[in-house]
């Protein structure tokens, strides 16, 4: 049997000509959408010989497209030291001291996810705390929001870290009294330093750690991923693809300035694998809020001085994005603070002033997105729809930031992740999660964007006023996400000639209160036609 049919469903398509539908009918060798409509067309267009799948009145939506995930990263988590629990730098040194006891003198000891916003003092930590848990290891540990590491005395020597190493462009080694390292490294640049001393895990632990990790995508009805990361997770993503083991479709988004390589074919982006394709490149714009190093038009509250870090120089901002635009390359900036948001949007029309002056017209991949965008200005705002700038937001920020948000922007936090605002203004809004920085559950995260806040803490919703709409939300995690990665003409809905893949619930999460949605979980997860995870 070529043909899968679904059968007696209720289908939330994303598809504006045909909002709802009963069946489906998926090609099992192209794994692309036959027909959409009641049970009897569908029925005849796949033919008497099609295998029939009774969904028993349960409901199907598009596969969840989750726009903005580290994925590499976030497998590598399960194996790292985890300080997300941890309630002072006390505690994380306990982990690290149980660590070492168990590892080999000199070999590196890597952790993540401590927060120093929920520790009582909120003061950076020191390498003191950390030479006195492992003095025989190099430590680095990196924040919750992964723009501050933390490092010992032995880490800071093996990177020949000193009181005279100056601070590299788009970041900062914090200092003492004295002039001396603290052990706190602030984005990119400088965490480098370090970074690049680090050896990943083995390529067998790599491969086990990315397919636990895929398996637990599926398991949360994610059928696709735009994928944030560098050149070493493609080439290891593209390894499973050759061996028929990648079970989910990834859009490869670039950091780490892939464009020599992208301009000299060394990476293709290959539009004919259904699975794996590079979609362009990320830029980062500026830090994070928790860190206090995203870009802000004014200081943060309780500092006069401090006005966070641009992570790249504005002239370099520009290069870079004028060369992708010429390159036909999505262009995803990483923009938390107003500056940040501003200083990338002018590089954006910038870019497209060029364009237009060489006579060359954007091409279909070309997209220009905006990461986070946490706070913007109100005449940005109006930029980014005049502009055709996504905004690629990830909701449970808005749970999760909502106290440091008032502590660190004070007034500002009123017009702070802004969601509704820019959807009813008309710009592109696409949905996910950032994981590691947050869990990767697509349910919770959609709640969170209707609620405003998270279903256990039993606080009250945060700036409601800026809630999606179910419907909005549900957007956002499909065709949403699918136009931010130029890929609507394949995924994103369910429509004919696109794959098939789906998410099936068990109650239709418009008939049920918000809560039940995230508590009833996902029943099953289909893959170009074929289930992939549950029951269907």
């Amino acid at each position: 049997m070529s043909r899968i049919v679904y059968l007696n469903g209720r289908l939330y398509t994303m598809d504006a000509s045909r909002p709802q539908a009963q069946a489906m009918a998926v090609e099992r060798e192209s794994g692309r959408i036959l027909a959409v409509g009641d049970n009897v067309e569908v029925r005849q267009a796949a033919g008497a010989r099609a295998e029939l799948i009774d969904l028993g009145g349960k409901t199907v939506l598009p596969g969840f497209i989750d726009a903005h995930i580290h994925l590499l990263a976030t497998a590598y988590r399960s194996h790292d030291i985890d300080a997300a629990a941890c309630n002072s730098a006390d505690e994380v040194a306990q982990l690290v001291r149980e660590r070492a006891a168990r590892t080999p003198l000199g070999e590196w000891l890597v952790g993540s996810h401590w927060d120093r916003n929920r520790w009582p003092s909120r003061a950076f930590p020191t390498r003191e705390v950390l030479d006195a848990a492992a003095p025989e290891h190099p430590v680095a540990l990196w924040s919750k929001d992964g723009h501050l590491l933390w490092v010992n005395s032995l880490a800071l020597a093996r990177a020949g870290i000193t009181a005279e190493t100056p601070d590299p462009p788009g970041g900062a080694i914090l200092r003492d009294g004295n002039g001396q390292p603290t052990g706190i490294l602030q984005e990119g640049a400088a965490m480098e330093l370090v970074a690049r001393l680090i050896s990943p895990p083995s390529p067998a632990l790599a491969r086990q750690l990315l397919q636990e990790t895929l398996a637990a995508l599926l398991r949360s009805g994610i059928t696709a991923i735009h994928d944030i990361e560098d050149r070493a997770a493609y080439e290891l993503l593209a390894s499973l693809r050759t061996e028929g083991r990648l079970p989910l479709r990834v859009r490869m988004i670039l950091q780490r300035h892939p464009l020599p390589e992208l301009r000299a074919g060394l990476l293709k982006a290959d539009e004919e694998d259904v699975l794996l394709r590079i979609g362009g490149i990320k830029i980062f714009a500026d830090g994070t809020l928790g860190s206090q190093t995203a870009a802000m038009l004014d200081s943060y509250e309780g500092s006069l001085s401090n006005y966070g870090i641009l992570a790249t120089p504005e002239e370099e901002m520009r290069a870079l994005v004028r060369e992708a635009s010429e390159l036909n390359l999505l262009i995803a900036i990483h923009a938390i603070g107003d500056r940040a948001a501003r200083v990338a949007l002018d590089a954006i029309e910038l870019a497209q002033r060029h364009l237009t002056e060489q006579g060359q017209r954007p091409g279909e991949r070309l997209r220009y997105r905006l990461e986070h965008v946490q706070l913007i200005h109100a005449t940005d705002l109006e930029r980014m729809r005049r502009l055709g700038v996504i905004a690629s937001v990830q909701p449970y920020h808005a749970v999760a930031d909502r106290d440091i948000a008032e502590r660190y922007w004070g007034e500002r936090h009123r017009r702070a992740y802004a969601y509704r605002t820019m959807y009813e203004r008309g710009i592109p809004l696409a949905l996910g999660s950032d994981a590691p920085v947050e869990l990767f559950d697509p349910l919770r995260i959609i709640y969170a964007a209707v609620q405003r806040t998270d279903p256990e803490s039993g606080r009250p919703s945060w700036l409601p006023e800026q809630a999606l709409s179910l419907s909005a939300a549900l957007y956002g995690y499909t065709l949403g996400a699918a136009y931010a990665g130029a890929e609507e003409a394949d995924k994103g809905s369910l429509s004919v000639g696109k794959f098939g893949d789906a998410v099936v619930l068990p109650e239709d999460p418009f008939q049920i209160p918000p809560e039940r949605l995230v508590s009833n979980g996902i029943q099953a997860t289909i893959v170009g036609g074929l289930p992939v995870y549950g029951e269907v």
